[in-house]
């Protein structure tokens, strides 16, 4: 499939990597097609790059990467949506927002992307009852016990 895109110019994405959301994501409901995007230049961040209207692009990082202790639970609804049966057979991801001051940057662990690979399938899970918020600090300040990437 060849796409054309705002921030990468046209791309060419094999079948085999289309992953689809058959709910989209919450605030882009109609957009159910998306493609995970690797480039070296901002690992290990990725790009979850929407097929359907190519200029959104969320940029996309491995939770775990950032707080080893990263938890929450899947119902069985959400498994059975991305056809697993095993949560550890699946990919997580959390969605990045990087403001113009990047010593602010955030992370959304109330809400991580989900994707059985094997099927490419993925849902984004809206946790309920959780200590997890929208705007997760990706950077600590030295002086901080919390998860995040160490700052000066």
């Amino acid at each position: 499939m060849l796409i054309k895109t705002v921030n990468f110019g046209d791309l060419e994405i094999p079948e085999d990597k289309i992953i689809d959301f058959n709910e989209g994501l919450p605030g882009f409901p109609q957009i159910r097609k998306f493609a995970v995007l690797e480039f070296e230049d901002v690992k290990p961040f990725q790009y979850l790059q929407a097929l359907g209207d190519p200029p959104i692009a969320l940029l996309i990082i491995n939770p775990f990467l950032i707080d080893p202790g990263y938890k929450f639970q899947l119902s069985a609804m959400d498994m059975e949506e991305i056809q697993s049966t095993q949560p550890g057979g699946v990919v997580i991801y959390a969605v990045a927002t990087i403001p113009d001051n990047p010593e602010e940057a955030t992370l959304n662990l109330m809400a991580p992307i989900i994707i059985n690979e094997k099927v490419r399938r993925g849902k984004q899970v809206i946790l309920i009852d959780t200590n997890y918020t929208v705007r997760h600090p990706l950077f600590r300040k030295s002086d901080d016990t919390g998860a995040g990437i160490e700052s000066a």
